[in-house]
């Protein structure tokens, strides 16, 4: 195996169910999640896989319901050595939650993870990436709920929010209480005009590789690290289907038997490791940050 560069990005995975596809005006409610077929823990486990094969230890953000109800899956991803973090535990957009909402959902998903792990993650991301400039409060609710990184951001426009104009490398927030929370934000680029991101999800099973490629040695030629993100789902062909509009329908299952292969090539070409090392690395919490590791959002207000 070579690795290309020096930079170390972030490989993540969010582990959570096949049918926890947000925003779906027909889907499946929380009720009815234990009545699906598991087909997360096999696919979770082939992912799991290559990273060994690769040598590379991962982020795991891990969905509270799901640890609940598969546990072994938790286990699994401990013994083997990946970094454990925090997916929420029902799965909700941020901004449909209250800060109480949002303050008890996090101490739930850490409780149940805690228990099962024995480890008491540092980092966690909100489904949907669904922080926006209209829930500054929720930056402070994670650091309060003990997480000391985030990665939640996204730092343009999406169907879920997005900040527009928010920093696009890794960067310190500072809160009025005088805590600080690393913010690990998605990586993107600029096309057409819009921030869009290209080492996840759909957006990783959309473009070509060559381009993905050629935008994640960009980033580490300018000394910044990628985040890449992906679900056992974006490497499950023969799922089934839920019923969504065409447009969101495409964006959730197009080209998903390319996955595997641009991510065995990601691994090969470039070098990965866990969110919290990627962040030990470039924003050490020991040392004040200086420059563009400070964020020039004010979180009481969304403001820039």
């Amino acid at each position: 195996m070579s690795a290309v560069g020096t930079v170390l990005n972030a490989f993540t995975v969010d582990v959570e169910g096949w049918f926890n596809i947000l925003d779906l005006p027909a889907g499946p409610t929380r009720e009815e999640w234990a009545d699906f077929e598991d087909r997360d823990t096999d696919h979770t486990f082939r992912l799991l896989d290559l990273l060994d094969r690769h040598g590379v230890r991962a982020t795991c953000f891990m969905l509270g319901w799901t640890v609940d109800h598969r546990p072994g899956l938790l286990e699994e991803v401990v013994r083997r050595g990946h970094e454990v973090a925090c997916h929420t535990y029902a799965h909700r957009l941020v901004y449909e939650m209250t800060p109480e909402e949002l303050r008890e959902d996090l101490e739930r998903a850490r409780d149940v993870i805690g228990r099962i792990s024995g480890v008491q993650p540092r980092g966690c991301r909100m489904p949907g990436f669904s922080l926006t400039a209209q829930t500054p409060w929720a930056f402070g609710v994670i650091a309060d709920a003990g997480f000391d990184y985030d990665s939640s951001v996204f730092p343009g426009t999406r169907g879920h929010g997005g900040m527009p104009g928010g920093p696009t490398s890794p960067h310190f927030i500072d809160l009025p209480d005088g805590k600080r929370l690393r913010e690990f934000p998605i990586s993107v680029v600029r096309l057409l005009g819009r921030q869009v991101a290209y080492v996840g999800g759909g957006y990783l099973r959309l473009f070509p590789y060559r381009l993905i490629r050629r935008w994640v040695r960009q980033a580490n030629a300018a000394g910044v690290p990628v985040i890449l993100y992906i679900h056992p789902r974006d490497i499950d062909p023969d799922q089934p289907r839920l019923p969504m509009p065409l447009k969101r329908r495409f964006k959730c299952y197009f080209n998903l038997r390319s996955t595997l292969g641009k991510l065995d090539r990601l691994l090969t070409d470039f070098r990965w490791g866990p969110a919290v090392e990627v962040l030990d690395r470039v924003l050490p919490t020991s040392t004040p940050s200086a420059g563009p590791a400070r964020s020039d959002v004010d979180p009481a207000s969304g403001e820039r």
